[in-house]
């Protein structure tokens, strides 16, 4: 059992996702790496029972991953607001300590000629994974399967991202060139030519993947200069040097540290969850200890391979992708793999246990296996509940059912700050879909504004350092003026909190500086205009409403100089262009 999972499971979950969850790809990838870690620990457990053989690898993996995890356990002591988002984030405690347990069990019941048919493994499913990608170019999917809307993406693949496609398929050509080595030597033309084709497969799926993705770049990638910026700007304050921000913030981070010139780029209004690379990543959220850890694992594991040279390239590249290029999931789980190639027999340590012994040693793992069972299982039942409630609302535009499907999530996974913030949009719009004026339906109207309110701050108090919920609870207030008296109050402190989280965002002044035109607040509307066309001098969108408050103040002289300043950010063929100059012209000269 314990060989099957290592052999013919783990290889396959780098290229595997779930349709079942909002983020099908990370989040689904994590419940089942979570929940294989598991079933290895029963299968272990049950072979501990049966032999009274206590057997693990003390490799460079367990070490390694040790490390991590232990660096991430003390950011989530120390730091983390909502620990137990931290827990269960990819790129988490969890997800360390899940490769920790595999490094330390599944390499004891691999023989020397097995770890050879786990290289040929992973050289099959990147082939899978290259072929899926050429056939993308042909929409060849997208017929077999199209109710998919997904698969009508020439970039999709099953990992989710490109790049990590790319990964996969990079580390996969030296391991394929040792096995036609190998089958070489051994005069097995058939091996030879599958190896040889996985080879020329890998190499046009990347040369496939760069021509689609690279002209993306610019709008889709965080370049390492504002990763190393926000990296900085996060390890100004000792405690957060040490142990990072924790990673359920690295928004914060993020919407904090960037600095004014990102207003520039293509990428000013994206929004990112991850630092630039894994390791830039790993020392924002983890601090200084996470680094050393990634570097110290990352450096042990390449020292560890002392004759494949292919390995030792594969782990090389593995290197090169985590210190430098964007984070990926698969890459981490490829990364797994590789330490469980790197372990050898003599890391296998065996102890006879006594009968006493085994039945101590049983129920301990027993009882952790049950906790981990039942933890585990509210997770991925609540993550489904969710996606099933989103899917409802904006599929089936179903809302009651909706409503009960997100409460059902919450129930499971009360502490997960983006379920009360998307229950709290979902009682506005029900809020606001009530026209009649019967008593009951008010009844219910007050009942689901006042549900979006609490939500909304739920959503705040979870994350309380994360603009997002900040600006939803903004809205939710906005969307109440005229309704409750202290709306406009709730809403721009509300506003102004979002700001403070990120003060370089154009977006947030241009919300708030509307919230005041509705007010006739004009001279604090144009305040909040001038910031936001401050903060991007490129604004269109800044400038018409700078123009609209000036007009309405009786400036046309300036009103009219912000919109030609309109004229000269969008094109000129286009129908704003000649909106703005049928407002220019009538505007008193």
């Amino acid at each position: 059992m314990l060989s099957f999972i290592a052999l013919f499971i783990l290889p396959f979950l780098a290229i595997s996702f779930l349709p079942f969850f909002e983020d099908a790809y990370d989040t689904g990838r994590f419940i089942m790496l979570t929940g294989i870690t598991i079933v290895l620990c029963i299968a272990w457990t049950i072979k501990l029972i049966k032999t009274k053989l206590l057997i693990v690898s003390y490799n460079t993996g367990v070490i390694g991953f040790g490390i991590l995890t232990l660096a991430s356990l003390l950011s989530v002591i120390f730091v983390s607001a909502n620990k137990i988002e931290a827990l269960v984030h990819p790129l988490g405690m969890i997800t360390w300590l899940s490769l920790t347990v595999i490094s330390l069990l599944a390499p004891t019941a691999l023989e020397k000629n097995d770890h050879v048919k786990l290289m040929w493994m992973i050289v099959g499913t990147s082939s899978l994974l290259g072929l899926l990608i050429i056939y993308q170019q042909f929409g060849i999917t997208a017929l077999l399967f199209p109710t998919l809307f997904y698969l009508a993406s020439p970039l999709w693949n099953p990992t989710g991202s490109p790049l990590s496609a790319c990964y996969i398929l990079a580390i996969s050509i030296p391991l394929a060139m040792y096995v036609l080595k190998e089958s070489g030597k051994n005069h097995d033309d058939r091996n030879s030519a599958f190896a040889l084709i996985a080879i020329l497969v890998a190499i046009g799926g990347i040369a496939v993947t760069f021509w689609r993705f690279i002209p993306l770049v610019k709008t889709s990638l965080l370049p390492i200069s504002v990763g190393w910026g926000i990296l900085l700007e996060s390890w100004k304050q000792p405690l957060l040097a040490i142990f990072g921000v924790g990673i359920d913030q690295f928004t914060s981070a993020y919407t904090l540290g960037k600095q004014l010139s990102i207003n520039t780029t293509a990428i000013w209004n994206t929004s990112f969850n991850a630092n630039a690379s894994l390791l830039l990543h790993i020392a924002t959220v983890n601090g200084f200890l996470g680094a050393i850890a990634l570097i110290f694992c990352s450096i042990a594991l390449l020292w560890s391979v002392k004759s494949t040279m292919e390995l030792r390239i594969s782990l090389f590249l593995s290197l090169i992708f985590l210190f430098f290029f964007p984070p990926s999931f698969p890459l981490i789980i490829l990364v797994g793999l590789l330490s469980i190639l790197v372990s050898s027999q003599q890391n296998t340590h065996i102890y006879r246990f006594t009968s006493l012994g085994v039945v101590f040693g049983s129920i301990m793992c027993l009882a952790v296996i049950f906790t981990s069972s039942y933890f585990w299982y509210r997770y991925t039942n609540g993550e489904q509940l969710f996606y099933q409630g989103v899917v409802a609302r904006n599929q089936e535009n179903n809302g009651t059912k909706a409503y009960n499907l997100i409460i059902l999530a919450m129930r499971q996974n009360p502490f997960i700050a983006r379920y009360h913030a998307t229950f709290s949009q979902l009682n506005l719009m029900m809020g606001g879909s009530i026209k009649t004026d019967e008593k009951e339906d008010q009844e219910l109207i007050s009942t689901l504004l006042s549900q979006a309110i609490r939500e909304g701050k739920t959503a705040t108090t979870l994350a309380p350092l994360n603009v997002f919920m900040w600006s939803n609870l903004a809205s939710i207030y906005q969307n109440l003026i005229g309704v409750a008296a202290d709306a406009p109050s709730w809403t721009i402190a509300a506003y102004e909190q979002a700001i403070t989280l990120d003060p370089v965002n154009p977006v947030l002044r241009l919300d708030l500086g509307g919230v005041y035109v509705g007010m006739k607040e004009y001279d604090n509307a144009l305040t909040q205009f001038t910031a936001a066309v401050t903060l991007k001098p490129n604004y269109a969108n800044g400038f018409y409403n700078l123009a609209n408050v000036l007009r309405l103040k009786g400036n046309t002289k300036e009103a009219q100089k912000a919109l030609r300043n309109v004229l000269d950010l969008v094109p000129s063929a286009s129908s704003e262009y000649q909106k703005v100059m049928e407002e220019i012209q009538a505007l008193p000269q």
